[in-house]
């Protein structure tokens, strides 16, 4: 079939072909979408099972909340070496898992940084800034985990590299991930300084996390890592100054606060309590305590309600649409076909093979499911932004899988049927 063919075609049928397409590319959205959806609930629900089913968590504080008691606990002269034996102790054990993480701020070197990445911008905080050296240095929001943390939430990157084992010794320079939000300010290899705990350092982006990367920390069960700097918690030599001394107390208090993960039953609860208790004795670091048990449970039970409603209402939404759409879709069809056949009869009187015919069938109706699949793509992935290549190969294999289908029938009557049948249907549109 000639693009002249074509054209003529399509100004011969324009409404007809303008409704198809129309018609087309709201099947192919609305399906997309309810894929992508499906894909992101099956995700959820997966990702929270993984973390909550069977599980216990309970969140372990350090004792010294007092004032005093924590001024007598510092003035002792190896306090910070028990402080960092508690802390590799709980990081080490195959009792249980530990999970290290805080969401402190850090000031970062201000080379124009955008707002939605500083501290507090959500809450409408106005911009926190100190000058280091000459230097101005703006408060960023700032995340700070160990690596079972990292790999107890599943966190990966979409460009550059995780950490490694090794990237939790103390080096020279920091390697630092970065939320998803950042590939527009910094790029995989760039360096730049922060200031953390009152203490300088220079810090390497080895990779940027994947979008929408997230875990469940505090009372948030959502905690997005889009648009933070993640640090890593790291087993620190022995200080060199009390600038570094007062940074290591610091962090090292900070990572003894965290999470403990165990299987949810009694006799595993009992054996976590009695390693912890075995760890403070070990290192002479008294104060502990637990608070509660599971503290984000009930959320994750809601959470799992609420995701399976949706997907039910969801999956009836696009049942109903999809069927309503494939009627509609199927009446302009037969519609086309009927005012078509006739015209196909005259050009196989003109000297046309019936093969020919077929494949000019097939071009008409491939042309209009291409035009509404590439309007659909453009849709997903620019407008919606969830154009996965997934749903796209999947809508794409459907587009070509219905060019072939919806041609059969129609195929079939123009290679069985004695062409002279057709000729004397009205036609209403030609060639």
């Amino acid at each position: 079939m000639t693009v002249r063919e074509l054209k003529f075609y399509f100004k011969k049928h324009k409404f007809l072909s303008l409704t198809l397409y129309l018609q087309l590319t709201l099947f192919f959205v609305i399906l997309g979408t309810f894929i992508a959806f499906e894909g992101q609930l099956d995700y959820e629900s997966n990702n929270l099972h993984k973390i909550y089913e069977g599980k216990a968590i309970y969140q372990l504080l350090d004792g010294y909340y007092d004032g005093d008691e924590y001024a007598n606990f510092v003035s002792q002269s190896d306090y910070l070496n028990r402080l960092k034996t508690y802390y590799n102790q709980l990081n080490n054990t195959n009792d249980f898992q530990y999970l290290a993480m805080f969401n402190h701020h850090i000031l970062l070197k201000d080379t124009g940084i955008p707002e939605e990445f500083i501290e507090g911008y959500e809450q409408g905080s106005k911009k926190y800034q100190e000058n280091i050296d000459g230097t101005p240095y703006t408060a960023v929001k700032s995340f700070q985990m160990n690596k079972q943390a990292m790999d107890y939430f599943g966190l990966s990157v979409e460009k550059g590299t995780i950490w490694d084992e090794n990237e939790f010794k103390d080096n020279t320079i920091l390697p630092v991930l970065l939320g998803s939000a950042y590939q527009d300010v910094y790029s995989v290899g760039d360096e730049t300084t922060i200031n953390f705990y009152s203490k300088t350092f220079t810090v390497k982006i080895i990779g940027f996390l994947k979008e929408n990367s997230k875990l469940f920390f505090n009372d948030n069960t959502e905690f997005y890592l889009d648009k933070y700097i993640i640090l890593p918690y790291r087993d620190y030599e022995d200080p060199t100054s009390e600038t570094d001394e007062l940074f290591q107390q610091i962090s090292y208090f900070a990572m003894v606060n965290g999470y403990i993960v165990t299987d949810n039953s009694p006799s595993q609860n009992q054996i976590m309590m009695q390693r912890v208790e075995a760890i403070s004795k070990n290192s002479s670091f008294g104060g502990y305590s637990f608070i509660g048990l599971n503290p984000h449970f009930q959320k994750y039970r809601g959470l799992m309600t609420v995701l399976q409603e949706n997907k039910i209402l969801i999956q009836s939404i696009f049942v109903s649409t999809f069927l309503l759409n494939l009627i509609v879709i199927i009446i302009i069809l037969l519609l086309q076909q009927k005012r078509r056949l006739s015209s196909f009869a005259i050009h196989y009187l003109n000297g046309a093979t019936k093969w020919r015919i077929v494949k000019m069938l097939w071009i008409e109706i491939s042309t209009i499911l291409l035009a509404a699949y590439l309007t659909n793509f453009i849709i997903l992935d620019k407008i919606l932004n969830i154009g996965e290549m997934k749903t796209q190969f999947i809508l794409l294999i459907l587009c070509i899988t219905m060019s072939i289908i919806i041609c059969i029938m129609p195929a079939r009557k123009l290679l069985l049927n004695p062409m002279t049948d057709y000729i004397n249907n009205e036609d209403e549109g030609g060639i």
